[in-house]
This record gives structure tokens, C-alpha cells and sequence, in this order.
């Protein structure tokens, strides 16, 4: 099999990254790929750095930063490949991790992405995330998060509701059926908006951990307020949420949502992060101003259908322990799964 992998790289001011990340895609031993360079409109040289230093790489230049997700759907329009990977900038992959990521639509049976094993690259001995799981509470259980990246539940392949788009490979026909990152979203949850469609459409979400990369995990990320970022993560929930869940599901879940998200901002308001309370309303006044452009992307979503709610919960959904919202809520480590 001679398959095309068209890598896409999204960068946003990170040249620092970007020697260690293209050096280590430099040395794979699967040699059948292009490499898709989006730069988000930066201020830094990144652009000249990499036009200077890797000459074969597909450079595509924004005039403005349109985030993860607007960021690779420009790239994509110039991928040739019969794969589509997503890659972060603040990463460095091991030698045969195209050849495995490849390997894995051989073996698993209706893939339709999959996710590496990504390590920690300031700790080698944890993982960022192998995937997560969907939860009766509306939040993801992130499954291996900061957990020894050598435990046995670590290293088995496994169904997953979302990949992490850090390091993650979608099938193109796949993507030409249910279409691709969900230019809405900017940042933050719009991978799992598109592992949701594939779940919907029949194909599945898998974690193969015979794939490895190394994270330095919001390399990027880190430019930005939180409370920034709390917005778009809210106001992208959401509006997955009522794009892709069946009617008596939505009713289930939507008052789970705001009961938790109106709790949450009391525990904002005692901490006075105003600029978080204020992120989370606007995130639900973004989605009422906007619904009349959700319900059309709800309808299109719908038509896709082939398997329901209850049956990718059957695959997808597992509860953590209470303490995992603690560790989630106050960004501390130590939850074991």
C-alpha cells in the first residue's frame, strides 16, 4: 500500500517549536507524504524559517488568525493525500509514527480516525491523553491524562468518543462524506465535534498506542487569556451539542449542561474571575444569536446518521470517579484512572 499522508501543521508565532517537530517527520521511515505548513498570520520569522529550512514543504500563508480549526481546514485545501493528519507545532514524533498511524486503518475494522500515544515532552514518563471517553455529566473524561505513560490500560488500542487533534489521522473519504473541522469553533472542542460525526456516520474513533509522539502540550495556547479560552471551549460545547445529539438526548443533556455551567460560575464569581463569568454567558448568548445557522448544520448532521446516541454510548461513554472533576476543575494533577 502506497497510501499519500498529507501532514498538516497549524503555527501561530511557535518557530521555537518548529525544528524538533519537522527534523523528527524529516527521519520517518514511511516516506509517502507532504507536509502542509499553515502559519496563522504570526509575527515571527516562522514563515521565512521554514521556506528557508525545509524547501519541499507546502507553505500556506493567513492574512489573519483563524484558529486551530479554520487554520486546517485552509491547509486541507491543498492536501493531496488519501490521509489527513493533524499535528501540533510543539511536538516530535518517534521514526515509524506515520508507518503505525497507517498501520492502524489496516487493522481496526470501520476506523475512521485515530489518535497516537502522546507523551508529555517535559515528562517522559506521563502521557498528555490517550482520549475521552462521553460522561452522564456533559464534560469528557479524559482517559490517561497526565498518567504513567507505561500503566498496561495505556498501551492497549481503544475505541475512544474523541481523538485529541494534537496528533490525529482522518481517513479523506471520510471527510469528503461528513466534512471536516467545523470552522465555527476557532479552537478548543472542535475535535470532538468531528469524532462525533464520525461516530454518527458509522465509522469509529480509535487510540493506537503502537504510534508515539512527544507534547509540549499548549505551546500555543499559552499566548492566549484563559478566559479566552474559556469561551470558545463553552460556546463550542454547546453548539456540538445541538448540531449532533438526537432530540431526547438534547433534552437530557442541555439542563445537565447549564446546571453544571451556572454552578460553575458562582465558583468563578467567589474566586472574582469576572472575565471567566462573563466568557461563560457570552458563550451561551453566542449560540442563541446564532441558532438559526446551527439548526442548518444540525439538519445536514442528521442525515448522516447510522448509528444512535445509545449505541456510541454503548462504545463511548464511562464515568469517572467524583474526585476526576476536582483534578479537571482546579488543573491539579494526581487523578488516577
Amino acid at each position: 500500500m502506497n497510501d499519500l499522508i498529507s501532514v498538516i501543521i497549524v503555527n501561530y508565532n511557535g518557530k521555537r517549536w518548529l525544528k524538533k517537530c519537522f527534523d523528527s517527520l524529516q527521519n520517518q521511515t514511511y516516506k509517502h507524504y507532504e507536509i502542509i505548513f499553515v502559519d496563522n498570520a504570526s509575527s515571527d520569522d516562522s514563515v521565512e524559517y521554514i521556506r528557508t529550512r525545509y524547501p519541499t514543504v507546502k507553505i500556506v500563508v493567513s492574512k489573519k488568525n483563524l484558529g486551530f480549526a479554520g487554520g486546517n481546514s485552509l491547509g486541507i485545501k491543498s492536501a493531496l493525500g488519501n490521509y489527513i493528519l493533524l499535528l501540533n507545532n510543539d511536538t516530535f514524533v518517534l521514526n515509524s509514527f506515520l508507518a503505525y498511524m497507517l498501520e492502524a486503518f489496516r487493522v481496526i475494522p470501520n476506523l475512521g480516525s485515530v489518535q497516537s500515544k502522546i507523551i508529555l515532552m517535559n515528562e517522559k514518563n506521563r502521557l498528555d491523553v490517550c482520549g475521552s471517553y462521553w460522561t452522564s455529566t456533559s464534560f469528557l473524561y479524559h482517559f490517561g491524562m497526565n498518567g504513567k505513560q507505561n500503566k498496561k490500560e495505556y498501551n492497549i488500542p481503544t475505541p475512544f468518543f474523541s481523538n485529541k487533534g494534537a496528533s490525529m489521522m482522518i481517513k479523506r473519504s471520510v471527510i469528503d462524506k461528513i466534512g471536516f473541522l467545523d470552522d465555527d469553533f476557532w479552537s478548543y472542542y472542535e475535535e470532538t465535534d468531528l469524532c462525533h460525526r464520525i461516530w454518527i456516520a458509522g465509522y469509529e474513533c480509535w487510540y493506537y498506542p503502537k504510534a508515539v509522539i512527544y507534547h509540549a502540550v499548549g505551546g500555543t495556547a499559552v499566548t492566549f487569556p484563559n478566559s479566552f479560552i474559556q469561551y470558545h471551549n463553552f460556546k463550542n460545547k454547546l453548539l456540538s451539542f445541538l448540531k449532533n445529539f438526537e432530540f431526547f438526548t438534547l433534552i437530557k443533556i442541555i439542563p445537565i449542561y447549564l446546571v453544571i455551567n451556572i454552578a460553575l460560575s458562582f465558583f468563578w464569581l467567589l474566586q472574582g474571575k469576572f472575565k471567566h463569568l462573563f466568557a461563560l454567558y457570552r458563550s451561551i448568548g453566542w449560540n442563541i444569536i446564532h441558532i438559526k445557522k446551527t439548526l442548518m448544520k444540525r439538519r445536514k448532521t442528521q442525515g448522516l446518521r447510522k448509528k444512535s446516541d445509545d449505541e456510541i454510548f454503548l462504545i463511548t461513554k464511562k464515568n469517572p470517579r467524583i474526585t476526576y472533576y476536582y483534578y479537571l476543575l482546579t488543573g491539579k494533577s494526581g487523578y488516577e484512572d
